[in-house]
């Protein structure tokens, strides 16, 4: 933990970060906000798609590796990190498994959008980066969870018009706070550091 961690207490509380697409900036924002948060522990979960040899990882080796999402999480300073690589009928199991075995208390990041159907994370950011038409299916649930929606309008979200796209988010997110930035540093930097202050509020 940093010196500007939150105190820990008896119920580990869950933030997540989920996404619209791939390549939305799930890792960067995790990984953020373990380091600037002194999380505790981090997971990964894969739906879908290729899965990795063992549906519950927890290998420093394999964890560790470089240029991988798990690796990224445990750069930024979580001491425990797992992950959960398992198709939709086994995801609840291998997703249960790995969460009783993190020690209760402290500060747990998740990031994957299918962990999202079957937990209730007390802070839950979306990364937005295309319209909704290309939202794959996890994101129409992650978005419906969502406390924070992050808009990136640096690529395929720039032709839409931001007022209208904002009440589309709260159409489908009415509690959720919506931000919108763009591809200057000062603007993400203002992004994220929302993303944190909102993030202590709710943990």
């Amino acid at each position: 933990m940093t010196d500007d961690s939150l105190p820990s207490c008896g119920r580990t509380r869950i933030i997540s970060v989920s996404a619209s697409s791939k390549k939305a900036g799930k890792s960067t924002v995790a990984s953020h906000l373990v380091r600037v948060l002194g999380a505790d522990y981090g997971l990964k979960v894969s739906s879908g798609g290729r899965h990795a040899e063992r549906p519950l990882t927890s290998d420093p080796e394999v964890i560790s590796r470089l240029g991988t999402d798990t690796g990224a999480l445990v750069a930024a300073g979580a001491g425990m990190v797992l992950w959960v690589s398992a198709p939709a009928y086994g995801l609840i199991a291998e997703l249960e498994r790995a969460l009783s075995m993190f020690p209760p208390g402290g500060i747990l990041v998740v990031e994957g959008n299918s962990a999202l159907a079957h937990i209730s994370p007390d802070f839950a950011v979306f990364l937005m980066n295309v319209p909704f038409d290309e939202f794959k299916p996890s994101a129409v649930r992650a978005l419906e969870k969502a406390d924070l929606v992050l808009v990136n309008r640096a690529g395929k979200v720039a032709a839409l018009d931001p007022v209208r796209l904002e009440r589309s988010i709260r159409e489908r997110a009415p509690d959720a706070t919506v931000i919108q930035h763009d591809d200057r540093p000062e603007s993400f930097a203002f992004a994220l550091s929302e993303v944190v202050r909102l993030a202590r509020l709710h943990i």
